[in-house]
């Protein structure tokens, strides 16, 4: 009796730990994500869509050097950290050997983007290549990877906040003319820096003791490869866009466009894979205990919220774009729309890959099988860019996207079937997506009619939400209920304590 007690308060514990890690980490992604969209319609309005379309070019150059720098260390760190998070003298020695390891490589590719795009003087935006320098640098600094791995995702929010708060004071402070593009981007990248400033020190209450064995920096490497393998396709069909927007059309404005339409995409979207993060770190320590009956119910749950958010999130932007674009983004932006109803399928499509990734290609040691299906998304996204970016422009980048992440999505699903069951998919997903449907109906045809104002904006998203959850209870929808039993159960604890404390 008593075992049971322990186990009971054992997955109570557990259960508790990933609904607190999910805040903080769903706070940590919204805040590095959600900030520079609330800067974003004054950046918007002050370097115009060409200034914009500028820094996605070079960001977009530099991102290949940063992952390169990383190695696929955030993937990897975060699971070896994950296995042996309870041996404190093992976790200084990974450590120390894996912080060698990525800043001997850092600065292997920070000399390669110097030589290629900052030390020609006469090239174009080159001031602007050389602050992307900071951008790289920050990846010797960057240990989120652990404190993800010990599941602090408290300390992770707390300093992005602090850091993306100073961001957002500074833009406004400082930038206030379209020639500001360069203190822009600088203002960013060291607001970016300062999370991995303020968390360093932290590191040394988890790592004591003397470190067992010798230091080995490049033990690591052969296991980083493998995870850095897939970041290289994942960059070419999701960083690669810009890269050929910019080579194919010349035109800043076409980047401009498909920035600010990708930003928005991909807020919704954050909500999503910060579950994923977090799962990714639990299942990787069932999964080394063989404990696979938790691995399916936290499947099942993730599953659940996954389609969720993501339906009525992809049918609430199609319905609500036409106000909310120039509302927030600002004259001159009106081809976002149509990027936006392109690219909104993305949501449920990398919300479902995002999830069958992290539960089960990564944590089952199945690494090479999606990194076979990355490169073939990859290939499918560079050869329909090829084409459709010099027929439809930026239109077409975003066509290509879709199409790339819909054949990673459906690979992942087909050889996965055994372990994560592809009808149970159907199942779940079923009320969601008809709730979405009847949702958007109402909320699209309203938006067409009334006037394009702050005011009816925000109506038509209460009223979708509404229309949403009152369908999902209709429909009887079984984990909504719970959800709804739950909160009200904690309500009730509360005023009962309340009253208690009263009395």
């Amino acid at each position: 009796m008593d075992k049971e007690n322990e186990n009971t308060n054992e997955q109570t514990t557990k259960s508790i730990s990933i609904k607190k890690n999910y805040i903080y980490s769903l706070v940590y992604k919204l805040v590095a994500v959600f900030v520079p969209l609330l800067v974003t319609p004054y950046l918007a309005r002050v370097l115009g869509a060409d200034g914009n379309g500028t820094i996605s070019y070079v960001a977009s150059i530099a991102s290949y050097f940063i992952v390169a720098a990383n190695l696929g260390i955030e993937t990897y760190g975060q699971k070896v950290i994950a296995i042996h998070r309870e041996d404190s003298s093992y976790l200084k020695k990974i450590v120390i050997e894996i912080s060698i390891m990525r800043t001997i490589i850092t600065l292997v590719c920070m000399l390669f983007y110097y030589f290629f795009f900052v030390s020609d003087f006469n090239q174009e935006n080159n001031v602007l290549y050389a602050i992307y320098i900071i951008n790289i640098v920050s990846v010797v600094l960057d240990f989120s990877w652990f404190f993800q791995g010990i599941e602090n995702f408290r300390l992770l929010a707390c300093v992005n906040i602090i850091s993306r708060i100073s961001y957002i004071a500074a833009t406004f402070i400082f930038v206030h003319k379209k020639s500001d593009l360069e203190l822009a981007s600088l203002i960013n990248l060291i607001s970016l820096i300062l999370p991995y400033i303020f968390s360093f020190p932290f590191i040394f209450k988890y790592i004591k003791g003397k470190i067992s064995g010798k230091i080995n920096p490049f033990i690591h490497l052969k296991e980083c490869l493998i995870y850095f393998i897939p970041t290289i396709a994942v960059q070419l069909y999701t960083v690669v866009d810009k890269t050929m927007i910019g080579i194919i059309t010349q035109s800043d404005f076409e980047n401009g466009y498909y920035e600010q339409a990708d930003k928005i995409i991909k807020l919704p979207l954050t909500m999503v894979t910060t579950l994923n993060i977090i799962m990714r770190s639990r299942i990787a320590y069932h999964y080394a205990k063989n404990e696979y009956n938790e691995i399916q119910d936290l499947i099942k749950k993730s599953t659940n919220i996954m389609f969720m958010l993501t339906f009525p999130m992809m049918f609430g932007l199609i319905a609500v774009s036409r106000t909310f674009v120039p509302i927030y983004l600002g004259e001159g932006y009106d081809k976002c729309i149509t990027l936006i109803y392109v690219l909104s399928p993305l949501l449920p499509i990398i919300g479902i890959s995002n999830l069958i990734g992290t539960h089960y290609y990564t944590p089952c040691d199945k690494q090479w099988l999606s990194t076979i299906f990355l490169f073939i998304g990859a290939f499918v996204n560079i050869v329909l860019n090829s084409f459709l970016i010099m027929l439809l422009q930026s239109i077409g980048a975003a066509i290509a996207s879709v199409i790339a992440e819909l054949t990673v999505t459906i690979l992942y699903i087909i050889f996965a079937r055994r372990f994560i069951s592809f009808r149970q998919m159907i199942k779940i997903s079923a009320k969601y997506l008809i709730a979405s449907i009847i949702m958007f109906v109402p909320v699209f045809f309203l938006n067409l009619l009334l006037p394009h104002d702050i005011l009816f904006l925000i109506l038509e998203i209460l009223l979708g939400i509404f229309l949403y959850f009152i369908v999902l209870l209709l429909l009887r929808t079984r984990f909504v209920f719970n959800l709804l039993n739950s909160f009200l159960k904690k309500l009730r604890r509360k005023k009962k304590g309340e009253n208690n404390g009263y009395k």
